[in-house]
């Protein structure tokens, strides 16, 4: 029996995936957007460390189903790891840089973790994946 691979790695310092309401041409761009960050993120996480591990989970709204929410909002946290969950909410129109715009939303992801952590009397440093994603943001991804 072979190893499960999980959408996510617990032992990584940022981990991207997505949730899509049903594929469809409108939202093509986003899923795409979604695959090239998520893969950039794998290729430049090595190395890096911290406290907290982060998955973001993109919501994409389709035709058959589209996000409940809007923004971002925190997930599930699961201690042994410390990996926390946050959900991002796409909008329904892709902007014309789509990578740039869901960079802005890990961003507002981090956020969420500092706002997050303290309310539950937990000290986590965002610093590490806010290093990651301006050098995705610098590279052009």
């Amino acid at each position: 029996m072979g190893n499960v691979r999980h959408a996510y790695d617990p032992s990584k310092v940022l981990s991207i995936g997505m949730v899509v309401g049903g594929r469809n041409q409108a939202n093509a761009p986003w899923i795409e957007a979604v695959r090239v960050l998520a893969r950039a993120a794998i290729v430049n996480r090595e190395g890096i460390e911290s406290d907290i591990k982060l998955n973001v989970k993109f919501h994409v709204p389709g035709h058959l189903r589209v996000p409940e929410f809007e923004g971002v909002r925190t997930g599930v946290f699961r201690a042994a790891d410390s990996l926390l969950k946050v959900q991002a909410a796409l909008p329904v129109e892709v902007p014309e840089d789509p990578v740039r715009f869901l960079l802005r939303w890990i961003l507002a992801a981090l956020d969420e973790v500092d706002s997050w952590a303290p309310a539950n009397r937990l000290r986590y440093d965002t610093t590490a994946q806010r290093d990651l994603v301006a050098m995705l943001d610098i590279a052009g991804i």
